[in-house]
């Protein structure tokens, strides 16, 4: 087998973790799977309405508070920034 040389051995270090990154990124994907999971509420809730209460309007009205709730959310987010 052939030898490695010898510059090999005198590369770089990865550069340290970036704690202030990684929390940034934890912060947020706990954050995306909180609003994920009252979506998901709001869903079931208005399948409810549509299947078993036979109300579509109450459902109706469930499936659009989602994308407001997501809008509010956005706009009341960056105001605080």
């Amino acid at each position: 087998m052939a030898k490695k040389p010898a510059a090999a051995a005198t590369h770089e270090l990865p550069p340290a973790m970036d704690y202030a990154q990684h929390e940034a990124t934890y912060a947020g994907f706990i954050t995306f799977v909180k609003w994920g999971i009252v979506s998901m509420v709001f869903v079931a809730l208005s399948l409810y309405a549509f299947i078993e209460a036979h109300q579509p309007i109450i459902g109706a009205l469930l499936l659009l508070a989602i994308p407001v709730l997501i809008v509010g959310v956005m706009v009341m987010g960056s105001r605080r920034s």
